[in-house]
């Protein structure tokens, strides 16, 4: 159990991610507490939990949930250094930062999605 004097929140979340969260860190070895956060509902909304940790544990929270986005990229395909790709009118060519088309910097837009670079 995680004691008043070392809990550090950490976010809000929806009730079902909260239980995907513990679950995952648990998996880890990585405790962390999630409480009801009745400020965040006032009427008619899903309610959302508080998610409390270690202070110490933060940095090895934040691996595992960029591990874990990472990872979904990479199931739809979606390349995380491609959009930050920058069009630069003085190199010859551009990597669109949506779709990945490599194109001539004469164009403005994307051949291949219609991305405007005015």
């Amino acid at each position: 159990m995680i004691s008043a004097e070392e809990k550090t929140m950490i976010g809000v979340v929806g009730v079902r991610e909260a239980e995907i969260l513990i679950s995952k860190l648990a998996a880890e070895g990585i405790e962390i507490q999630s409480v009801y956060s009745h400020a965040s509902c006032k009427s008619g909304c899903s309610p959302k939990k508080e998610i409390w940790a270690h202070a110490s544990d933060i940095p090895a929270i934040q691996q595992l949930m960029r591990d874990d986005h990472l990872k979904t990229l990479a199931e739809m395909g979606v390349d995380p250094n491609q959009v930050h790709q920058v069009f630069d009118p003085l190199k010859p060519t551009a990597i669109c930062p949506a779709c990945g088309t490599e194109f001539q910097t004469s164009a403005t837009e994307c051949p291949d999605c219609g991305l405007g670079f005015g």
